[in-house]
């Protein structure tokens, strides 16, 4: 039974994945109440841009590209600032948060992603910065010091951008990962290898295959020192952990409804629950999780109308990344993680390199380009989707 235009749709989450579908949302509905349920101050800014933010000069402040007043009065929120979502009654359809319970036709969990904590001994481990938000930034910013040594633990996709932001910027990185190479998981060998080569050559300290036991801090002085496995210790101002994000789907697993990595959503978006929805970060998709910006906006296009009666599949088109590595750009597509198959390089001459990940039944599943060949980034994105549509007719 579909909802009507007056229905009331509540949104947990501002950010990316909040906003993304509340626009989509209002585009659809001009008449339904929307209602915004937020811990944040509500302001919208790009979470992808925290670890290029020092190559830009951004601050905490100039990250913001639109006040949460203004996107309050643009999209007509009900909109409940600092407010903590704490229950779910399913069978009342009620969200139960700090500021009172909020009746919903529609509900849509935007809760996103809060970072790993890896096991680390020692009495400052507890100061490992991890920036995922707004306000972890801010903190970020406040504790560097010009020129400083920031330990990044982590050298995945998030730690090597930083990486790449601060020595680009005047500071000493010292990165930290139990693989071989940075972004082990998402390229083959033979790209990582030279993205340490690359980084190592500007100044960035690598130590691959080890892990970081505890983190003291550095008497007499101010800073810290953190102890490898291998007893190596290694001196820094600040330490940054990046070593992931986990699905907060603690709310939704507390209310009953399905879940695996993350909140297991359909191909409309809708958990167990057919009334709840879950989009973004915090949500696990027939396909998988995808975290990342193009993934967002495509679910926010099926989920909208979905959630004002009008069920719509969601419909992903290739899911491209820009690793926004400045001095060894790359541009890929990964292949699902539990895809069985191998990478083959299939280009490679001044300009950079080309990798195409190749599954057991000979298909093409992913790509990766460096450098100059980042140019075909449109061209290989148009291909993958004929590729995976002429798979999906066999």
């Amino acid at each position: 039974m579909g909802t009507s235009a007056t229905s009331t749709v509540v949104v947990v989450g501002s950010g990316l994945a909040g906003f993304g579908v509340l626009r989509e949302l209002r585009r659809l509905s001009p008449e339904a109440r929307l209602v915004m349920v937020t811990l944040e101050d509500g302001h919208f800014y790009s979470k992808p841009a925290l670890s290029t933010a020092l190559a830009k000069g951004k601050t905490s402040e100039t990250l913001v590209t639109t006040p949460a007043e203004k996107m309050i009065a643009n999209l007509k929120l009900d909109a409940r600032i600092g407010r903590e979502a704490e229950a779910i009654d399913r069978a009342g359809k009620a969200l139960l948060t700090t500021g009172g319970p909020i009746q919903y036709d529609s509900l849509i969990l935007a809760t996103g992603a809060e970072p790993v904590r890896p096991q680390i001994g020692g009495d400052a481990a507890h100061r490992a910065i991890s920036v995922n938000q707004l306000e972890h930034y801010d903190r970020f910013r406040k504790e560097l010091p010009d020129g400083a040594r920031v330990l990044i633990i982590g050298a995945g996709l998030v730690g090597t951008e930083f990486a790449n932001d601060l020595i680009t910027n005047g500071y000493r990185p010292i990165v930290v990962d139990m693989l071989d190479n940075p972004l082990a998981q998402l390229v083959p060998p033979a790209v990582g290898e030279k993205v340490r080569d690359t980084l190592q050559e500007k100044g960035v300290e690598w130590h691959l295959g080890r892990k970081v036991d505890a983190i003291d801090y550095l008497q007499p002085s101010p800073g810290y020192v953190a102890t490898l496995d291998d007893g190596t210790r290694v001196e820094a101002d600040v330490v940054l952990s990046a070593v992931g994000l986990r699905p907060n789907v603690e709310l939704a697993r507390e209310a009953g409804l399905e879940i695996g990595r993350g909140i297991k959503v359909n191909e409309f978006g809708q958990t167990s629950d057919r009334d709840i929805y879950a989009i973004g970060d915090c949500a696990e998709y027939p396909n998988g999780l995808a975290a990342y910006v193009t993934p967002i906006m495509a679910a926010a296009r099926g989920i909208a109308p979905s959630a004002l009666g009008t069920p719509t599949q969601i419909r992903f088109p290739p899911l491209s990344v820009q690793v926004k590595t400045t001095v060894f750009p790359i541009n890929l597509l990964p292949p699902a993680m539990a895809l069985r198959g191998e990478w083959r390089q299939v280009e490679s001459d001044a300009e950079g390199d080309k990798h195409l990940f190749v599954d057991s039944d000979n298909r093409v599943q992913g790509y990766v380009l460096t450098q100059g060949k980042c140019e075909q980034r449109m061209e290989m994105d148009k291909l993958m989707g004929k590729w995976h549509e002429r798979n999906a007719r066999r």
